[in-house]
């Protein structure tokens, strides 16, 4: 796998810096083409790259936006300090995506219907996550695999956008029934994610589908429960399913999960990191709003520990107690709100006081696969879709089994589930889901838990509109905010465009209202808005 991630980023820095070369023993080859790569090479590529490059890079900001991860001494995306110098973008078009439109142009011009669908169905992925961040964004104007870069491309509205996410995705959904078993997806082991099975693929796409028709709830007619429904019954129906990057230990740091490390969470040397003085990362420890979350009920905030909280993070060394800071607040101001929005205490401010973030747990330790989609999601999707129908026990029962579905992807055993239901049931659970609010608050906090670190929560949370009906009353925006949200509603909407674009593409950035903070973050996107 790793050499064949330097050929495909070596293949990249040739096709897009153009850099000459000379190979004296053949000098009949251009040396400014890149040697052909077969789609079945490729594949490793736009699945690695999709995950890395993108997936991660859109989501390393993103985790503090959903209070996820603090900062020993604040960051400035903790208290949404977003300027254009975020790198998603360039991250996306210029690493995931190209690799994705050269597995459709391979696909096609050797017939070879699975490559097609793979492409496809990453790029509807890329697109999606570029769009739910920024709103509109470059999709006609793209690189196809054949013209040259269009340097100055418009923007398509974000309704465009998933009006194409959709098309991609039904046509991935028809290459791969053509392809069927005789597909050679994994011909040079390049499906790293499914090894070469087609179903899988077909219900990667299905969920796809799902989750981008149920970030319409607020787009009246336009959200559509059935659909949703539908797509949800064709998607991951069972463990082991999940669309996932499954890191690797002892290789490059790309082959490592980027929350263990490379992403912003190596130290210096071979020593302890809690004893390290060096040991700066991007995110010290946990939230205390999502230590919250697993230390309380839903709707009545009586305590509970989950028994998912020691899979996921760790206790305090001082004590062994469960805690996390308030965002915004750094260490020195201690402990954030406690699950009934009471005051933590304001003593602890020691790193000892607090469970690690990177090497905690789960989601951040080095062999940890990082998910594009899951087997869980497709079920809290599918229980939202239920509720909102006015099928309550039926939303009741597809929630326990997303819960449940994570619950075994972190080795919860079983007796501690049970024991999990039987507390809740005690707490009104099913009188809870008569009631629309009520039942959403049990499915976004349980969907929170189960999505940690990925990007899909910073969409949930808009959805929403960032409730604390939803949420708990532990929910407040972060301390020391950003002055430009002035309002004591304002929550951040979306991202700037980065400043390279800004530019060199300024006619399309203007055409959005221009990319000052004070527009790009208050603005909502598309589905956002009623």
């Amino acid at each position: 796998m790793k050499n064949k991630l330097i050929i495909v980023l070596t293949l990249l820095s040739l096709f897009f810096l153009d850099i000459s070369c000379k190979k004296y023993l053949d000098v009949n080859e251009d040396p400014n083409n890149p040697t052909y790569v077969a789609p079945e090479k490729r594949l490793v590529g736009a699945i690695t790259l999709s995950n890395g490059a993108a997936m991660f890079r859109g989501s390393r900001e993103v985790v503090a936006i959903c209070q996820y991860g603090c900062a020993e001494f604040q960051g400035a995306a903790e208290t949404w300090r977003m300027t254009s110098a975020y790198f998603f973008w360039q991250n996306a078009y210029t690493w995931a995506l190209p690799n994705c439109v050269d597995l459709v142009r391979l696909g096609k011009s050797e017939s070879k219907p699975e490559f097609i669908g793979a492409g496809e169905v990453l790029m509807a992925y890329n697109f999606g996550i570029l769009s739910d961040q920024y709103g509109s964004i470059v999709l006609d104007d793209y690189y196809n695999g054949t013209a040259a870069i269009n340097l100055i491309p418009k923007f398509n509205d974000q309704q465009s956008v998933y009006s194409k996410i959709d098309s991609l995705l039904s046509d991935a959904i028809q290459n791969f029934e053509k392809a069927g078993s005789s597909n050679k997806l994994n011909a040079a082991n390049g499906d790293i994610m499914f090894h070469g099975n087609i179903d899988n693929w077909i219900r990667f796409a299905w969920a796809l589908k799902a989750r981008y028709y149920n970030h319409l709830s607020k787009k009246g007619n336009l959200y559509n429960a059935q659909d949703i429904l539908n797509a949800c019954s064709k998607a991951f129906n069972g463990d082991g399913m999940d669309a996932e990057f499954a890191h690797l230990a002892g290789g490059m740091e790309t082959d490592e999960n980027p929350w263990y490390s490379w992403g912003g969470f190596s130290y210096y040397g071979d020593l302890d990191i809690h004893n390290d003085p060096l040991y700066s990362p991007r995110y010290l420890t946990w939230s205390q709003f999502f230590v919250n979350m697993l230390t309380s009920f839903p709707v009545t905030n009586t305590l509970y520990t989950d028994p998912r909280i020691s899979k996921i993070m760790e206790p305090a060394a001082s004590d062994g107690a469960y805690r996390g800071l308030a965002m915004g607040g750094r260490l020195s101001g201690g402990q954030g709100l406690l699950p009934d929005g009471s005051p933590g205490d304001a003593t602890k401010t020691s790193r000892s006081d607090y469970g690690y973030f990177s090497r905690s747990g789960f989601y951040t330790n080095q062999t940890s696969p990082t998910p594009f989609i899951t087997y869980s999601e497709v079920k809290f999707i599918e229980a939202e879709a239920k509720l909102r129908s006015g099928d309550a026990g039926g939303a009741l029962n597809s929630y326990k089994e997303a819960v449940n579905a994570n619950m075994r992807k972190l080795g919860v055993n079983a007796t501690d589930i049970a024991n999990y239901w039987v507390a809740q049931e005690a707490d009104g659970l099913t009188a809870h889901f008569n009631d629309l609010t009520q039942g959403l608050s049990h499915i976004m906090r349980q969907k929170y838990i189960a999505l940690c670190l990925n990007p899909e929560t910073w969409t949930d949370l808009r959805r929403m509109d960032y409730s604390q009906d939803i949420y708990g009353p532990s929910f407040v925006r972060p301390k020391d905010l950003n002055p430009l949200f002035t309002g004591s509603t304002q929550w951040i909407r979306a991202m700037c465009y980065e400043n390279n674009e800004e530019a060199r593409n300024p006619d399309a950035v203007n055409a959005e209202g221009g990319n000052s903070p004070g527009v790009r973050l208050l603005t909502p996107v598309w589905w956002d808005k009623p």
